[in-house]
């Protein structure tokens, strides 16, 4: 009899159900906050205005998106420096504590941005912002490896693509709710609705294990670990077996590698991990046009020639667009290769970007608008809920928060560069300037990631890790109790 919990069993259904409580919990500060202050814009442009108005002296509207596109630069800057924290934490502490501390400061900084939403200190705002950016990448981390090691293989990519599919909806709440009629006429409701379900959630997964790999493999607990896989997925046959299987799984690796630490030098020294690396960076690089496309579609529409109405109505239609795309992709991700979805739809986004950039150059406002759709649709199916999975499924367990903290802080870095280019560019040279920020560096990645790499949809870690060091099994081992949660 097999250990792992069908999806649609009891046990299968209630995995899912905690996955996308878990996602729910990390998307809603960061993507409510996005999209819900960006709909109510002119709340946010009033306040930065006044604030310094009251001490200094009136904003014009340059100086007011200027300041704005510093706060969202700044944002993924400040990821950054939380990526690089956040291994330490991981793999040290565990997974469970840094996850609540992670939600715990962004609700009180989703609290400081409220509270200073009634003064003139608008730095306070600021830096409550900054604040949850820090902390931002390690709930990011936290999540993804729950995601990866509270889930069988047969479900490890549905379960991980929910890390997407929960950004999107949590986006898509916001723009909702930040229209007008409903919470956009006070800035201070808005910021202020993330800090209730923010204290809740602390207190979930305080309540909540820690994942059984980390109990298992780090703290070198059989008990608490079989306690924790059977709280995540249910008590089913040969679990005793399974965690027994895993422990001597990972002596058996540690005695092949004898690993010599998780640091970054040691991932970028070492053959293998610098090439899961590369190949996680270049994935990544494919989600680069997401962002200014999500913060900035109706500026692009109407510098287009489109009206505003039109502009703003295309901009919400887009992301529930990509909110249905990321629901597809939930259901089909482990019954496709993830490779071939990777690349089929990474290859489709940037076909939608050309054609983009050439209709806008024609002054075709409907067919470029229509390619913003198909990109964000094929990137919601194909490429936003593969990505992030990638690292870990390229890494041994040693390395898995250091690989996922270093990615995630090189494409937080590309962010901020590409994010402070695209619209002085857009100004400049029209939509072609998504082609030579965005479409050539994807090809190039596509082309990279074609030849290099493995196939990860319900393969074992150990299997792809051989892969990428050109170790070829004669014959790869059938996803049973031995490693189903590798």
């Amino acid at each position: 009899m097999s250990s792992d919990p069908a999806l649609l069993s009891w046990n299968g259904v209630r995995l899912f159900l905690i996955c996308s409580l878990l996602t729910a919990m990390t998307n809603f500060p960061s993507g409510f906050s996005h999209t819900s202050v960006n709909t109510a814009v002119h709340k946010l442009n009033e306040y930065l205005n006044s604030s310094f108005t009251e001490r200094y002296r009136p904003l014009d509207h340059e100086e007011v998106s200027l300041l704005k596109s510093g706060i969202n630069s700044a944002w993924y800057l400040f990821q950054v420096l939380g990526a690089m924290c956040s291994p330490f934490l991981c793999d040290n502490y565990g997974r469970k504590v840094a996850f609540a501390l992670s939600i715990a400061f962004m609700t009180i900084a989703g609290a400081m941005q409220m509270l200073a939403s009634f003064t003139p200190y608008s730095e306070v705002l600021i830096a409550g912002r900054l604040i949850a950016a820090v902390f931002s990448p390690l709930s990011d981390a936290a999540l993804i490896l729950y995601l990866q090691e509270i889930s069988p293989a047969s479900l490890r990519g549905t379960m991980s693509s929910l890390y997407s599919t929960g950004y999107s909806t949590m986006c898509l709440l916001g723009m909702l709710l930040g229209h007008e009629s409903l919470l956009g006429h006070s800035l201070s409701v808005l910021l202020f609705v993330p800090v209730i379900p923010g204290i809740l959630s602390t207190a979930f997964i305080l309540w909540m294990p820690d994942t059984p790999k980390f109990l298992l493999l780090i703290k070198k607990d059989k008990i608490a670990a079989l306690k924790s896989l059977r709280f995540f997925q249910g008590s089913l046959p040969d679990q005793v077996l399974l965690i027994d299987s895993m422990e001597q799984h990972q002596k058996d690796i540690i005695n092949e590698e004898e690993e010599d630490g998780t640091s970054v030098m040691h991932i970028v020294t070492t053959p293998h991990l610098r090439k899961a690396m590369l190949l996680s960076v270049a994935a990544a690089i494919l989600t680069l046009p997401f962002y200014p496309i999500l913060q900035s579609s109706t500026f692009f529409f109407t510098d287009m020639g489109v009206d505003m109405k039109t502009s703003q109505m295309a901009s919400s239609l887009m992301m529930v667009v990509l909110t249905a795309s990321s629901i597809c992709s939930t259901l089909i991700i482990d019954k496709v290769p993830r490779r071939i979805l990777l690349l089929t739809c990474g290859s489709c986004t940037v076909l939608f970007l050309s054609i983009f950039a050439i209709a806008e150059q024609m002054h075709q406002q409907v067919i470029a608008m229509g390619a913003c759709f198909g990109f964000v649709m094929t990137y919601g199916i194909g490429v936003g809920p593969v990505i992030w999975s990638i690292p870990p499924e390229l890494s041994p367990q040693a390395n898995r928060s250091m690989m996922f903290c270093l990615v995630y802080s090189i494409h937080s870095i590309l962010v901020v560069i590409t994010n402070f280019s695209t619209i002085p560019l857009f100004m400049s040279i029209g939509a072609f300037s998504f082609v030579f920020l965005f479409a050539i560096p994807s090809a190039f990645a596509l082309v990279y990631l074609l030849i290099c790499l493995p196939e990860t949809s319900g393969r074992e870690i150990h299997v792809i890790l051989n892969e990428l060091k050109g170790i070829v099994d004669e014959k790869e081992p059938n996803t049973d109790i031995i490693t189903s949660i590798a």
